[in-house]
């Protein structure tokens, strides 16, 4: 059995192969030519002979030989694929997922420079916070509902593409951030002090 695949080469496997591919003039393959091959691929299995053979360019297949095949199977043995099975990959981090989504902001920003365009401060105010009304998150744009569950009706600004309460939740939270930084930078006491 070999180790590169499961299938070890016999004569019907061997038969199959070079009809498959068309390597001999006729359907049937005449035995010394299938003693040949197994001859020179001795030790091959069955997938590593039609991985060598797919490899080929569709012309040249046709008039492949087995010395071309058994060195297109060492070259492959000597060089093992560099990726792992599809379902070994890991999913990525959450914190890879937030730092990976932050590159590409600022990718598109970088893009939206070299146009010329500036962007919309109102937009950018609404995506930071979550919208009430389509329950979007925050820096994720309001989806094109106009019409939620509890039948209230909003239709998305034209120039912000944000639902109206989203950029007014987003005016008021910047309010209360800069009236509670306003106190503490001020250095008034917001609590009662303690003798």
């Amino acid at each position: 059995m070999s180790e590169h695949g499961t299938q070890q080469l016999n004569r019907s496997a061997m038969r199959a192969l070079l009809a498959h591919y068309r390597i001999t003039a006729d359907d049937t393959a005449p035995e010394d030519v299938i003693t040949d091959w197994l001859r020179e691929l001795r030790g091959r299995s069955v997938g590593e002979c039609h991985a060598a053979l797919s490899s080929m360019a569709p012309g040249r297949v046709q008039r492949a030989t087995a010395a071309e095949v058994a060195r297109l199977i060492t070259l492959a043995r000597s060089r093992p694929a560099g990726t792992t099975a599809p379902g070994s990959a890991r999913p990525p981090l959450p914190r890879d997922r937030a730092a990976d989504q932050q590159a590409g902001a600022r990718g598109v920003g970088k893009v939206y420079a070299a146009m010329g365009w500036s962007g919309h401060e109102k937009h950018t105010l609404a995506r930071s916070v979550p919208c009430p009304f389509c329950r979007a998150l925050a820096g994720v744009p309001c989806s094109p509902l106009t019409r939620n569950r509890l039948r209230q009706r909003e239709v998305r600004d034209r120039e912000t593409r944000m639902h109206p309460s989203r950029l007014k939740a987003a005016t008021e939270r910047q309010h209360t951030h800069s009236t509670s930084s306003g106190a503490a930078a001020s250095g008034t006491a917001t609590q009662g002090a303690s003798a």
